[in-house]
């Protein structure tokens, strides 16, 4: 039973992740607050233990996918496991976490331009396997196909800095009633109702009708709470990625 710090992991987990399996045990372990099992929280240096559930599926064209959900308990709550399963290849049960915010970057003689950003992920996390070759993430994979790029570290500043405008086939539409949705290629990947009256909900939306594009950071293993946003793991395992996503106005609708 191997041991990574102070965490348990079974052994039958490197093969699927292989050499990152290190840094999924420590960023899962770093991610969860509270035990699976008896839901009390999670000391700095207790005995934990890593339990994950992996299901694969083969899509048609022979492409393996395969989805990983874990938990974390105390120890003495359970020991460390490993289930695997199959299921259909097409990725379902998958749940968007997003987070909205604005940061302001200082630019082309503008102090403190307003930067709306949207960070967004999937759980759990989905990869696939081609020829054999090393997992690689599904979302990640989507999003660098239409012009995004892979962040050089989880620093706010940086990301807000470096950043480039995706492909068209991106796009981010926000109309009058606060209706939010983010798009690839026509297909919606997430949406949200926005409450004017609401402050952090009204800067939001003055900073995206005061400029042209929203910030979208995503990938995987994103930590995304009330509390705020945590880019580490998503940065160190290689999965964070960023773009400026051009935003589609709607035009106001009109009872006729």
């Amino acid at each position: 039973m191997p041991v990574t710090r102070n965490v348990a992991w079974d052994g039958r987990l490197e093969s699927f992740k292989g050499r990152d399996t290190v840094q999924y045990v420590l960023a899962a372990a770093s991610m969860a607050s509270a035990c699976a099992a008896c839901r009390a929280p999670l000391e700095p240096g207790e005995p934990l233990s890593l339990l994950v559930n992996v299901t694969e599926s083969t899509a048609p064209d022979g492409t393996k996918y395969v989805t990983f959900t874990d938990c974390v308990c105390h120890s003495g709550c359970s020991g460390p496991g490993l289930s695997v399963e199959r299921g259909p290849w097409a990725p379902s049960e998958l749940t968007p976490v997003a987070a909205r915010m604005v940061l302001t970057q200082d630019s082309d003689g503008v102090k403190g331009r307003p930067v709306p950003v949207l960070a967004y992920t999937l759980v759990p996390v989905v990869a696939f396997r081609e020829g054999g070759g090393d997992l690689t993430s599904a979302l990640v994979s989507v999003l660098l196909f239409h012009g995004f790029q892979l962040a050089l570290g989880p620093d706010l500043g940086g990301i807000v800095g470096d950043v480039a405008e995706t492909a068209a086939s991106c796009t981010v539409a926000v109309d009058p009633q606060g209706l939010v949705t983010f798009s690839i290629g026509g297909r919606l990947l997430f949406r949200d109702r926005l409450r004017p009256e609401n402050p952090d909900d009204a800067l939001w939306m003055e900073a995206v009708r005061s400029g042209e594009h929203v910030l979208v950071i995503s990938g995987d293993n994103l930590f995304i709470t009330s509390g705020g946003l945590d880019l580490r793991h998503a940065a160190a395992q290689g999965t964070l990625v960023i773009g400026a996503v051009r935003v589609h106005r709607q035009a106001p609708r009109f009872a006729g």
